[in-house]
């Protein structure tokens, strides 16, 4: 089991930040894996979807969104199964951020699962530092921390 946890401060409204996490559509921004999303159905506060990971993982998520306060994602078929949980807590003038995810990958040895771990360390902070700068107004600004992961 994959178990990452992180916090961020971020100088913006909780509202705003909100604003930048709940438009789930373009969750590939901020999540890096996530090559394609397709809603399958949206029912109020629940979304379901298909989202492919890399080339061709194709996995199904169920997404609870509770405004202002947080997103539940439940994976519930494919190569990930577990949950993340997105959570804004206010600050004053300011947001903290927290990721939180519990993942498992069915049938992965032990070697595969620590570098699964460092691999979505990784995605889940270059996350939390783009959801920061586009919360701050930094929308088009990609860190060096965020270049450093993604160059091949």
């Amino acid at each position: 089991m994959v178990k990452i946890k992180l916090r961020l401060r971020i100088d913006a409204p909780r509202e705003l930040v909100w604003d930048v996490i709940s438009d789930i559509d373009n969750d590939s921004y901020f999540w890096r894996g996530i090559t394609s999303i397709r809603n399958l159905s949206k029912n109020r506060n629940i979304t379901t979807r298909e989202v492919v990971l890399g080339k061709d993982n194709v996995c199904i998520q169920v997404l609870k969104t509770h405004t202002l306060e947080r997103i539940q994602t439940q994976w519930v078929s494919g190569v990930i199964s577990g949950t993340k949980d997105i959570l804004l807590f206010p600050l004053n003038n300011a947001t903290l951020l927290e990721i939180q995810m519990n993942y498992d990958f069915p049938g992965i040895g032990r070697q595969d699962s620590k570098r699964l771990t460092k691999l979505f360390q990784n995605e889940a902070e270059l996350a939390v530092d783009l959801i920061k700068r586009r919360s701050e107004g930094y929308e088009y600004y990609l860190s060096p921390f965020a270049e450093k992961l993604w160059v091949n």
